[in-house]
């Protein structure tokens, strides 16, 4: 039995080839996580695990920057915590294995969440123009962007690697590190949709609970807020009361906990994190930036649809009346 080719059935067919070429990039990307970032330098799921390792064996130093005699042992140096305290929730269940276990399980559930990401990315495009929702759809699923800068090469050899080469990396750069460190951005990208997904459709609580898990790198989550608030517009108090309790549930018992609450605000006001902006970060912005566009244009073209018709029943009343 064969489809009949719709704009929606064009639009699921994009999506799914989205979803095919992220596979091929995890699957580039997966059997090297099975080796160090460096000699000396562990990939970035090691802060995850590091610091989800302290906060039950080190508490007070959760957010310390730098390796102590009882961490758990990993090749090479684990990279610093930095995000609220609410992620060691989401990251709790991977400190009952091993560090590699735990890294290669995250990874492969990070992937398996793109199934949710594409169907929420196609409930939020599929009443658009077909041109429109298939290149967001390919940029969030994919994110096939080429200005965010690249792992191990200087800004020279970047445009020649991306512009003349076939490597993976031309096809998805951002999504290429996300798996190739085990870095939490790619699952952040997902509670962020998921948070857009749940306003569009008039659940402003849903909504608000993936949103206050997507906020653990607050600076992904901020450049989401308008939009949010444009989508539970309809319900805007429940969204901004969802958020606060669940932020303050998710968060505040770390504060009563060895100090770890208040650590991580001191690491935020002293850090430089903040300024820092690694090729992973782009993936929730470049999501971000996408629905909102696509969100503008529909805007305006409904607001042009209305004005054109309220000129048309003009131009009948003054026909009528001649």
């Amino acid at each position: 039995m064969k489809l009949p080719l719709t704009k929606k059935t064009a639009i699921i067919f994009v999506v799914l080839l989205a979803v095919l070429l992220n596979f091929s990039v995890f699957l580039f990307a997966y059997p090297q996580t099975f080796v160090p970032q460096t000699e000396t330098l562990a990939r970035d799921f090691s802060a995850y695990y590091i610091g989800e390792w302290r906060l039950f064996h080190n508490p007070t130093k959760v957010y310390y920057d730098g390796a102590l005699p009882s961490d758990y042992p990993i090749v090479g140096e684990s990279q610093p915590f930095k995000y609220t305290p609410n992620f060691l929730i989401l990251f709790a269940p991977f400190i009952t294995v091993s560090y590699q276990i735990a890294l290669n399980v995250f990874d492969i559930v990070q992937f398996l969440s793109i199934m949710g990401l594409a169907f929420f990315v196609y409930r939020l495009v599929e009443e658009r123009n077909l041109f429109l929702a298939a290149a967001v759809a390919v940029i969030v699923v994919v994110d096939p962007l080429l200005f965010a800068p690249s792992i191990g090469y200087d800004m020279a050899s970047f445009f020649h690697y991306r512009i003349f080469s076939l490597h993976v990396q031309t096809v998805s750069p951002c999504y290429y590190a996300g798996y190739l460190l085990a870095n939490a951005h790619i699952l952040q990208n997902v509670f962020l949709v998921g948070a857009l997904y749940f306003g569009f459709a008039k659940k402003p609580w849903l909504s608000a609970l993936f949103f206050a898990f997507g906020v653990f790198d607050p600076r992904c989550g901020l450049f989401a807020v308008p939009l949010l608030l444009w989508y539970n517009r309809e319900s805007l108090w429940k969204f901004v009361g969802g958020t606060a309790v669940f932020l303050a549930a998710t968060n505040l018992p770390f504060f009563f906990y060895y100090g770890v609450g208040v650590a991580f605000l001191r690491s935020v006001v002293s850090g430089e994190v903040v300024s820092q902006m690694y090729l992973y970060d782009w993936i929730p912005l470049h999501s971000i930036a996408a629905f909102t566009i696509m969100e503008i244009i529909a805007v305006l073209h409904n607001r042009k649809v209305s004005f054109d018709f309220v000129l048309l029943k003009l131009r009948n009343k003054k026909l009528t009346e001649a």
